[in-house]
């Protein structure tokens, strides 16, 4: 129960890591029980042909509800552990730069938006031709590619330490995660790849859509807002309100309220900060650290703490 309650006060991306893993786990303790039992019901082809999203039209409008369910459903044990961790990693500076509410939006649009790609490609590319029919996809990858690549736009400048000691500025891991999935459509798994690219598509133009002030997963946050606050809302990352302070002469005694800010203000917010960061990060690209002055260097010092 306390574990329950640690992931339900933890941020957006422990929850939709915690949804996917729940799901395979449910899904491996079924062929389990199956092979324990010796039942000749096969529980992974039921799995994929009632949740995974199926390339052929007529199939997909007696199973709509998969471009949502595609999404959180693994079957194999290197397929989710690899989503997870870039989740994990590109999560929590996407939750840095945005909050909760964007993450879960970008991710499930992401996924839809990947959902989208898929489809259209096997109906429209005679490649795919001799496998419409029975083809289909799943795994949280287009979902996970969104928020990558969301993060690398919005802070191209930023660097990642691998294995702590090699630095790498998130334009470079973007251009190199899509290249590498563009390569990669004439391998074994094109279906996927395409789909990498249609949550990458999506990640990008939210990003920079954001930067000129347009927050295109506005009516989702809104629309979804009522459902994931019943279970245990956005996360903690996201602080709705501050505290003002007054202080009267001539004693010491201070009256603080709580002003609730509005997410139009809190988004505008978000959206200065992230500006002004990245004109500090590109200063320093250009000239070094030293070069900064002490307004710079103090505004970057806080950011960082948040």
């Amino acid at each position: 129960m306390n574990n329950l309650k640690s992931i339900a006060a933890g941020s957006m991306a422990t929850k939709l890591i915690a949804a996917n893993v729940i799901v395979f786990l449910l899904i491996q303790l079924a062929g389990l029980f199956n092979f324990l039992m010796a039942s000749p019901y096969d529980v992974e082809d039921t799995v994929l042909e009632y949740l995974a999203v199926p390339s052929a039209l007529a199939r997909l409008a007696d199973r709509f509800w998969t471009p949502i369910t595609y999404m959180f459903l693994h079957t194999g044990f290197w397929h989710i552990l690899g989503n997870m961790l870039w989740l994990y990693f590109l999560g929590k500076v996407f939750l840095e730069v945005f909050d909760g509410r964007r993450l879960f939006a970008v991710y499930v649009l992401g996924g839809l938006s990947g959902a989208l790609f898929y489809v259209a490609a096997y109906n429209l590319f005679p490649a795919f031709a001799s496998s419409l029919l029975v083809s289909c996809c799943l795994g949280a990858s287009a979902a996970v590619s969104a928020v990558v690549i969301a993060v690398c736009v919005s802070r191209p400048q930023l660097q990642l330490y691998f294995f702590g000691i090699l630095p790498v500025a998130l334009k470079w891991l973007g251009i190199i995660y899509v290249v590498l999935d563009v390569v990669s459509i004439a391998g074994d798994n094109p279906g996927g790849h395409i789909s990498h690219l249609g949550g990458a598509a999506f990640g990008a133009i939210f990003a920079l859509c954001l930067k000129n002030g347009t927050d295109i997963t506005r009516w989702f946050c809104s629309m979804t807002d009522g459902i994931v606050s019943f279970f245990g809302g956005f996360g903690s990352e996201r602080k709705p309100k501050m505290k003002v302070s007054y202080r009267t002469k001539g004693d010491n005694v201070e009256y603080t309220e709580a002003k609730t800010v509005s997410d139009e203000e809190f988004n505008q917010r978000k959206h200065n900060e992230t500006e002004q960061i990245d004109r500090i990060l590109e200063k320093i690209s250009k000239s070094g650290y030293d070069n900064l002055t002490k307004e710079e260097k103090d505004f970057l010092f806080k950011a960082s703490r948040k």
